[in-house]
């Protein structure tokens, strides 16, 4: 469907293209045209994948972009393997230099992976906020420094209860766990919103099939 889009754009463009060079219209006029009709569809997808609270759609929108590793990360997270997580952080790690964002990342596979000083280390080296205070508090939570953890502050909303739902989780009170994850999917947009969803969804499932009560 995205690629119809794309092709369904191109072809009025090139219709708009035509209809203004048969009037003779001034060239600038054309490339204002065309500047104007990509940016309205770029617009609408930035806003789709970081703003949106309409999570069918956003999956929707990461799955005509799964070729984007950021992407098919969410997409692993919430229907894949393990293997299949690995695999695209391997992705994202290769193709994007930023350090903080390569750091999460590895934080997140050591995570996930259950190499928890491996996910400390990472965490200490991310230097941009709100990240930083979020993957710090991650850290003090794996550390059973609940008390530490709960002492930063985040501008998103959802960070403080995804720490919270964390700690929970480490305690293995699958109510608290419950309440303050659907509390950080309910707080969270975009692309956000979805790997929230999916990390409720694999967690609580790995919660159960654990015994854990």
């Amino acid at each position: 469907m995205y690629y119809l889009r794309l092709v369904l754009l191109y072809l009025f463009l090139a219709v708009i293209g035509f209809v203004l060079a048969w009037f003779n219209a001034p060239t600038w006029v054309i490339v204002v045209v065309f500047i104007i009709a990509v940016a309205a569809v770029i617009y609408n997808n930035v806003l789709v994948m970081y703003l949106s609270k309409d999570a069918k759609k956003i999956e929707r929108a990461m799955r005509n972009q799964r070729r984007n590793p950021l992407f098919a990360h969410v997409l692993a997270v919430k229907e894949g393997t393990l293997e299949d997580e690995m695999k695209e952080i391997d992705r994202i790690i290769a193709k994007y230099k930023q350090p903080d964002l390569r750091n999460s990342f590895e934080f997140l596979r050591s995570y996930r992976l259950g190499q928890y000083e491996n996910a400390i280390k990472f965490a200490k080296e991310i230097k941009r906020e709100p990240n930083r205070s979020y993957h710090l508090a991650l850290a003090d939570v794996l550390q059973k420094n609940y008390k530490k953890a709960r002492t930063y502050s985040f501008d998103q909303a959802w960070m403080t209860h995804a720490v919270e739902a964390e700690i929970a989780l480490q305690l293995k009170n699958l109510e608290n766990y419950k309440k303050h994850m659907q509390l950080a999917i309910d707080e969270s947009k975009g692309m956000q919103l979805v790997l929230n969803q999916a990390t409720f969804e694999k967690e609580l499932k790995a919660f159960n099939v654990g015994g854990k009560k």
